[in-house]
């Protein structure tokens, strides 16, 4: 992530009218999924660009927390219930072409999203008043997580420098290459690879194993999935870095990558641990808008004018 001068933009992000969809997922929790969410929406709005962020944390939905709001009586809840098309549930921020949906906080048993939902769901994402739809995600690789993950036109996947974490984040990578490919797989050819890959970690392949060669060899099963992620790839962000090392697990973790499953995933870049980010949540004001023109606001905006349109960015270089 680089630091740049703001610039504002008001061309539109779809010039058919649709929402391009940023997915933000992790492995593990607490490792700052809603502030990446949060601050990615307030740098694209920053940019001139209309955003909705959709909260679908089940286990905790605290988007409007990080924004500094109260918790409103509509939710996502009301979606699916059909109470309200997911348009309806649109809330404006006092910040310019900011506005959140509202993910569940008012529900006291446990909730989870079926397969069905997600697809239900993801038409009407793409019928949002937007330039941008960015998705909070809960943490963990549940399939509606990763079917989202897989629909989106950037997934970003946020981790910390914590063992805990990279290992959640290395088991959430691996359950979407197989989520991705199951649904061109034949259920034989799908168990075969299973297995295979659950005999390579054990080290029990009687000869050295590449995952994209074994995917070649075999019949059942869909290759081009390799080719379509390179050009929309897993862009992962370590937050919370406090030393050069831990910038530098996120080149480590991209080869692993590499080595072991034959993925090229996008290192987008280190945030760097500052106190001012608990504080602001503390604070109910959002570091970005309470420090707007920190290294810390210039990563985010290096990064969302990167992926906006990179070949401007290298013009500016």
């Amino acid at each position: 992530m680089y630091l740049d001068s703001i610039e504002k933009q008001s061309t539109s992000a779809s010039a058919a009218g649709v929402p391009k969809l940023w997915v933000v997922g992790s492995g593990k929790g607490g490792v700052g999924k809603t502030f990446v969410s949060s601050s990615l929406g307030i740098t694209l709005s920053k940019l001139g660009h209309s955003v909705v962020i959709l909260d679908l944390d089940l286990s905790g939905a605290n988007i409007h927390t990080s924004l500094g709001l109260n918790p409103s009586h509509m939710n996502i809840r009301h979606f699916f219930e059909g109470v309200k098309s997911l348009q309806e549930l649109v809330i404006p921020t006092h910040m310019p072409r900011m506005s959140y949906i509202q993910g569940f906080w008012d529900s006291w048993t446990p909730t989870d999203f079926s397969f069905s939902q997600i697809h239900t769901l993801l038409p009407e994402i793409k019928k949002l008043r937007a330039d941008y739809v960015i998705v909070d995600l809960g943490a963990g690789a549940l399939e509606a997580h990763l079917e989202l993950f897989k629909a989106a036109d950037e997934k970003f996947l946020v981790t910390t420098p914590e063992p805990t974490s990279l290992e959640k984040t290395y088991r959430f990578i691996e359950a979407f290459v197989c989520h991705s490919l199951k649904e061109n797989a034949t259920p034989d050819a799908f168990g075969q690879m299973i297995s295979t890959l659950r005999n390579h970690r054990q080290r029990t392949l009687e000869k050295p194993f590449s995952f994209r060669s074994y995917l070649k060899e075999q019949t059942g099963l869909n290759y081009d999935f390799f080719e379509a992620l390179s050009s929309r790839p897993v862009r992962l962000i370590m937050n919370s870095a406090r030393s050069q090392t831990n910038i530098d697990l996120g080149h480590s973790v991209k080869s692993v990558c590499n080595k072991y499953y034959d993925l090229s995933i996008d290192y987008a870049g280190a945030i760097e641990y500052d106190n001012a980010v608990w504080q602001s949540v503390r604070a109910r004001e959002h570091v970005l808008e309470a420090q707007p023109f920190t290294a810390l606001a210039g990563q985010f905006l290096g990064t969302c004018k990167q992926l906006i349109d990179p070949e401007e960015l290298r013009a500016v270089v």
